[in-house]
C-alpha cells in the first residue's frame, strides 16, 4: 500500500500492510471487473464490528467499496474517496505540512502534520492504527476493500476515532498461483508500473503474496526564475543561469514500494499471517502558489521589512508583483540570498513496517485474535513562501516509530442470541520533530528575522480495554452495547537554539536558547470511559432502522510550532457525545438500495489551530468551547436494468458554536473566532452522482464507461473562516473507461480527471495578519492516464 496521491501532490510513507480482511472480495489480480448485465445488486459484507456481516444489517453509517468499485471509479488513493463518501473530506495540508492527510468526517478531524496532534479520523490498515496524520497518505494499491465509518467508533476502534475511521483491507494470500502486471502512462510525464504474484510454498498450508510498484510524475506547478522573467529590474539578486527561466517543478512524485504477505494454516483452527513492506521516495515539494501578498494588511510586518531590509539589501520588495499570472507557477527558489540558507526542493520519505496476525478458533462459538504491528518512518517537509526573497523557509524532518498490540476474543452464547467481543489494546509511539526555521519577516521590537533550529522529542502511549455485545431479543429486535476504558499519556519537549540572521537580530543572538531555557517539557494524562448503546429493528427483510448514542475523543497535545516560550503551551482532550438515527433499505428485489442517517454531535473542548496574530508569527492552539453539529446523509445504489449502474450520495451539515471561551474574537484577540464561523475542511453540502453502463461486446469482451459528478459548497481552510482562505463552491467531473477482454486476462483503462479543467484549491494557508501573505495548493489540472493490465 503506497502512501501518496496521484491527484494532488504525493509522497510515500509506510506501506502499512499485512493482515487481510475476514470477508473475501475481488483481488487486484482477478479478471477485470465486468458488472453483471442483469440481476440484483451485489451484497456488501463489512467487518466494522469485528465480524463479517451484511452492510444492510449493520447499524453504523458505512461507505464500503470493493476493489472492483475502486477500479471502476478510478479511485487510486485515499483522497479520491472524498468525492464518493458523504460528510467526508480527505485531502492534503499543503507545503506547510507536506503530504499530511487532512481527514474530517462530520465536522471533526485534524489538519496538522505534527506528532504534537492526534488524528480525529484515524486510518487503519488491516486493523493497524496509523498514529499521526503525516505519513497516513495512502495509495490504494494491492487493496481488497475500503470501509469509511462515519461517527465516533470509540468502543471498538478506540483511540482518537471521534469523527469516524477509514479501514483499509489488503488482498489476502490464497496460494492460487495468480497475479497481475499493470503499466500506465499519462499527463505530466506520469509513468506507472505495479504488479503482484500469489503462490503456495506448501499446498493448502503456506501461501505467499508479493506486490510491488513504482510511479513517477514530473510535477504540475513550475518554479520560474524571477530575474529571467523580469529582466532589467536592477535588483541585487544573482542573475539567472536558466535559459528557459524554469528552475524546477512542484507536485511531482518518484515513489517505489514493495510488500510481502505470508499466510500459514498450521491446523484447521489456526490462521497466522505475517507481512512486511517498505517504501522509498524522493517526491518534489508540495505544489503551492502565492495568492495574496498584501503589505498593507492590518498587522503585517511587510511594510517595515520592505523599507528596512528587502529593498536596501536586494532591491526587490515583497509585493503582489511576485504573484505570477500563471496560476500553476511561482518564483520559489528554496534559498535565502541574505543568509545563504538553502533547502532541497524534494520531500523524501522512507518507511518500513511489519504486521502479524493470528486467528485461532477456540471452539465453534469462540475465536481468539491477536494483531501486532511495528512501523518505522522518516520524512521531510520543505516549506518555502514564495518568491526570490523568502518570507519564510522551514524544513521539518519527522522521525517516528510505533508499536501496537491488540488481543481480543469474540464469540456467541445462548444459541447465537448474544454476540460478544472482549479485548485489550496497547500502543506506544516515539518521535522526533527537527525543524530548520527561517522567518525572515518576523518582527521582534526593532529587529527582523528568526533563524533557529529546534529538536523536539515526543512520546505517547495508550492502554485500553473494551467489551462489545449485541443481543438479539427476536429475529427483528437487537440491542447493541459497548464500553471502552482508555488511558492516554503524552509528552513533548521543546528544545532549540538561534542561528545567525541577516540582518542581525540582537534580541536573538546566535547560540541563544529559542525558548530562553534549554528545554520546556509538557505532559498530559487522561483516563476515560466511552460507552455505546444502539437499538435496531428489522421491520422486513429489506428495511432496517436503528438509533444509537456513543461518545468519542481526540487526545490532548501541545502547540507544535511556537517561536517563543509564550506559545509553547499544551491543550487538552476534545470530547464528543453523538446521537444518530438511520435506516438501511433495499427495494425491487435488490435493484435499489437507499441508506440514510441523521446525527447530532455535541463536541466540547474543540482543538482549533490558528496562526498567531502577531508580527512574530508561529501558531496557537486552543480548546474552543462547545459546538453543536447536526446533519444528514444519504447513499443510493441502483441497477435499473441490464448493465446500467447508478451511485449517488449526499451529505448536509449545520455547524454552530455555542461557546468559544478563550478562543473568542475580542479587541485583545483579533485573530479569534466568531459564533458565525464553522469547522475547517467541512462543507455544508456535498453531493455525488456516478453513472456507468456495461456494453457486452460478445467475443470482444465488455466496455464500461463511467462518469462521476461531484458538487461541493464553500470550504474554509482555517477556523477563522477568512473568505480569502476558502474555496468557493465548485463542480468536478471525472471519467473512466474500462475495457475487459472476454478471457478475463487483458484489460485497458482510460482515466480522465478534472475533465472541466477546474482551477480549485485543496488547501490554503493564511499568514496575512503576520506576514501579509496567503498561499494555496492548487489541485492538479485536467489529466489523463492510460493503463494496460494483464491478469494471470
Amino acid at each position: 500500500m503506497l502512501i501518496r496521491s496521484r491527484r494532488y501532490v504525493t509522497l510515500i510513507a509506510c506501506a502499512a500492510a499485512g493482515t487481510a480482511a475476514q470477508n473475501p472480495a475481488r483481488a487486484e489480480d482477478a479478471p477485470a471487473a465486468r458488472p453483471a448485465d442483469t440481476g440484483e445488486l451485489q451484497e456488501i459484507t463489512v467487518t466494522a464490528r469485528y465480524r463479517s456481516e451484511s452492510l444492510q444489517v449493520t447499524p453504523i453509517s458505512i461507505s464500503a467499496l470493493s476493489s472492483g468499485d475502486l477500479e471502476s471509479r478510478g479511485i487510486t488513493s485515499v483522497t479520491d474517496l472524498t468525492a464518493s463518501v458523504p460528510s467526508t473530506t480527505l485531502t492534503t495540508e499543503g507545503s506547510t505540512g507536506g503530504n499530511t492527510l487532512v481527514a474530517y468526517i462530520r465536522g471533526l478531524g485534524q489538519s496538522n502534520f505534527s506528532p504534537a496532534f492526534q488524528p480525529g479520523v484515524p486510518i487503519y490498515v488491516d486493523d493497524i492504527y496509523q498514529p499521526i496524520a503525516f505519513g497516513s497518505f495512502l495509495t490504494l494499491g494491492d487493496v481488497d476493500n475500503v470501509e469509511v465509518l462515519r461517527g465516533p467508533q470509540g468502543t471498538l476502534f478506540g483511540k482518537n476515532s471521534e469523527g469516524g475511521a477509514v479501514a483499509i483491507h489488503s488482498v489476502d494470500p490464497t496460494g492460487g498461483g495468480n497475479g497481475y502486471v499493470q503499466a500506465g502512462a499519462g499527463s505530466f510525464g506520469e509513468r506507472k508500473l505495479r504488479g503482484a504474484f500469489d503462490f503456495s510454498l506448501i499446498p493448502d498450508k503456506l501461501f505467499v503474496r508479493v506486490a510491488a510498484g513504482s510511479e513517477r510524475t514530473d510535477g504540475y506547478v513550475t518554479r520560474f526564475d524571477y530575474n529571467c522573467l523580469n529582466p532589467g529590474n536592477g535588483n541585487k539578486i544573482a542573475p539567472s543561469i536558466h535559459s528557459d527561466c524554469e528552475v524546477g517543478k512542484e507536485g511531482g512524485i518518484n515513489d517505489t514500494y514493495g510488500r510481502v504477505a505470508i499466510k500459514w494454516l498450521p491446523t484447521d483452527n489456526v490462521i497466522a499471517r505475517l507481512s512486511a513492506s517498505t517504501t522509498q521516495n524522493t517526491d518534489q515539494a508540495v505544489a503551492e502558489v502565492p495568492l495574496i501578498i498584501n503589505p498593507t494588511y492590518p498587522g503585517s510586518a511587510l511594510p517595515a521589512y520592505n523599507t528596512r531590509v528587502a529593498v536596501p539589501l536586494t532591491g526587490v520588495p515583497i509585493t503582489s508583483a511576485l504573484i505570477n499570472r500563471n496560476p500553476y507557477s511561482n518564483y520559489a527558489t528554496f534559498s535565502n540570498p541574505l543568509n545563504g540558507l538553502s533547502f532541497s526542493a524534494e520531500a523524501p520519505q522512507n518507511a518500513w513496517d511489519v504486521t502479524g496476525r493470528v486467528d485461532w478458533k477456540l471452539s465453534d462459538s469462540m475465536t481468539f485474535t491477536s494483531i501486532s504491528g511495528y512501523r518505522n518512518f522518516k520524512g521531510t517537509i520543505p516549506e518555502y513562501k514564495n518568491g526570490p526573497l523568502p518570507i519564510n523557509m522551514i524544513r521539518n524532518v519527522i522521525t517516528y516509530e510505533n508499536f501496537s498490540e491488540e488481543d481480543r476474543v469474540s464469540g456467541d452464547l445462548f444459541d447465537k442470541k448474544l454476540e460478544w467481543t472482549v479485548g485489550a489494546f496497547f500502543f506506544r509511539g516515539r518521535g522526533l520533530d527537527t525543524g530548520d526555521i527561517n522567518l525572515s519577516v518576523s518582527q521582534i521590537g526593532p529587529f527582523f528575522g528568526i533563524n533557529e533550529v529546534t529538536s523536539d522529542p515526543t512520546k505517547q502511549q495508550n492502554e485500553s480495554g473494551y467489551l462489545h455485545s449485541v443481543y438479539h431479543f427476536t429475529d427483528q429486535l437487537s440491542l447493541e452495547a459497548g464500553l471502552r476504558y482508555s488511558h492516554d499519556s503524552f509528552e513533548w519537549t521543546y528544545t532549540g537554539y538561534d542561528l545567525p540572521q541577516v540582518p542581525a537580530n540582537n534580541l536573538k543572538p546566535p547560540g541563544a536558547y529559542v525558548f530562553g531555557v534549554p528545554a520546556i517539557r509538557t505532559t498530559s494524562k487522561d483516563s476515560r470511559v466511552d460507552p455505546k448503546v444502539a437499538i435496531q429493528y428489522q421491520w422486513t427483510p429489506s428495511i432496517m432502522t436503528y438509533a444509537q448514542y456513543s461518545t468519542g475523543y481526540k487526545g490532548g497535545g501541545t502547540n507544535p510550532n511556537p517561536v517563543n516560550a509564550a506559545q509553547a503551551t499544551p491543550f487538552t482532550v476534545e470530547q464528543l457525545k453523538a446521537y444518530e438515527v438511520g435506516a438501511k433499505t433495499d427495494f425491487f428485489n435488490r435493484h435499489l438500495t437507499l441508506n440514510v442517517a441523521g446525527y447530532i454531535n455535541n463536541v466540547t473542548g474543540l482543538q482549533l489551530i490558528g496562526f498567531a496574530n502577531t508580527t512574530v508569527g508561529g501558531t496557537t492552539t486552543l480548546n474552543a468551547g462547545q459546538a453543536l453539529i447536526k446533519g444528514g446523509e444519504a447513499e443510493i445504489q441502483a441497477r435499473p436494468f441490464g448493465g446500467l449502474l447508478l451511485n449517488a450520495s449526499a451529505g448536509y451539515m449545520d455547524f454552530a458554536y455555542h461557546s468559544l471561551g478563550p478562543a473568542a474574537f475580542t479587541a485583545q484577540n483579533p485573530g479569534g473566532l466568531r459564533f458565525s464561523d464553522v469547522a475547517p475542511y467541512s462543507p455544508k453540502f456535498k453531493g455525488n452522482l456516478g453513472v456507468q453502463y456495461t456494453l457486452d461486446m460478445a467475443g470482444w469482451g465488455a466496455l464500461t464507461p463511467r462518469v462521476d459528478y461531484t458538487y461541493t459548497t464553500r470550504v474554509y481552510f482555517d477556523p477563522q473562516n477568512l473568505l480569502a482562505s476558502s474555496q468557493g463552491g465548485f463542480s468536478l467531473i471525472n471519467a473512466h473507461l474500462l475495457w475487459a477482454g472476454a478471457d478475463g486476462k487483458f484489460s485497458a483503462a482510460l482515466d480522465a480527471n478534472n475533465v472541466g479543467n477546474k482551477l480549485y484549491y485543496v488547501s490554503k494557508f493564511n499568514q496575512l495578519s503576520s506576514f501579509g501573505i496567503l498561499t494555496g495548493q492548487p489541485a492538479e489540472p485536467r489529466n489523463f492516464l492510460v493503463s494496460l493490465k494483464y491478469a494471470f
